[in-house]
């Protein structure tokens, strides 16, 4: 691929009572897409896990990539795209389809300069005052309460109990948003930090299991 690249993506939610037949019916025949369609390509589709990592509420998903934007103008009203109209109706609750331009690809994995950037993220995100009866308070947005309680131990101060549950469109369960003081606040050593997290109300772990904080 390169940059320039406009893929396009929809998000399918399946109706409950679907028939699981014309389910099938559909995903055997918007495989055909791939090669039916000559503006397509590194097509992929598949079903949402069923451990929830993110927010968003999908039962299908498919992706691909498009050359440009005239492709795309040709690719949307191509007839193997046209065709797949009569599939949907009858198993579709929702749909979410959107575009992207490609203007970035990430380099390969550094394993050193991933342990390097490590080591200056744990330095941004729990310091500690000379004085010894103050303490930083640490960056905890983005963090689970478990760790952060961790974090708050470490820096000599606490959560505390009253902590709002943000509902709503998030990135992931159990995850810090809000916290005041706010990062990098100097207090009193004993002090307590409230926070605003997401809830619980999504399903699945926060994290993988087994899997931690690069530090």
């Amino acid at each position: 691929m390169g940059d320039g690249d406009d893929p396009p993506r929809s998000d399918v939610e399946i109706q409950e009572d679907a028939d699981p037949a014309k389910i099938e019916t559909f995903i055997e025949e918007v495989k055909k897409l791939s090669h039916l369609n000559r503006e397509v390509r590194d097509y992929s589709h598949g079903m949402c896990v069923k451990t929830r990592f993110h927010s968003g509420d999908f039962d299908f998903a498919n992706c691909c990539d498009i050359d440009s934007y005239e492709a795309m103008e040709r690719y949307m009203s191509h007839w193997a795209h046209l065709r797949m109209t009569p599939f949907l109706p009858d198993i579709l609750e929702n749909m979410l389809s959107f575009d992207w331009e490609v203007d970035y690809h990430g380099p390969a994995f550094d394993e050193g300069l991933a342990a390097e950037e490590a080591e200056k993220e744990k330095a941004r995100v729990l310091k500690f005052h000379e004085d010894p009866a103050k303490a930083f308070v640490p960056e905890l947005r983005g963090q689970t309460r478990e760790r952060a309680k961790a974090m708050c131990e470490a820096a000599g101060i606490a959560l505390s109990s009253d902590e709002e549950e943000i509902i709503g469109s998030v990135w992931a369960p159990n995850r810090i948003m809000f916290q005041s003081p706010e990062p990098d606040s100097i207090v009193d050593k004993g002090a307590e930090v409230k926070i605003g997290i997401t809830g619980n109300w999504l399903t699945g772990p926060a994290v993988p299991e087994g899997d931690a904080p690069a530090w």
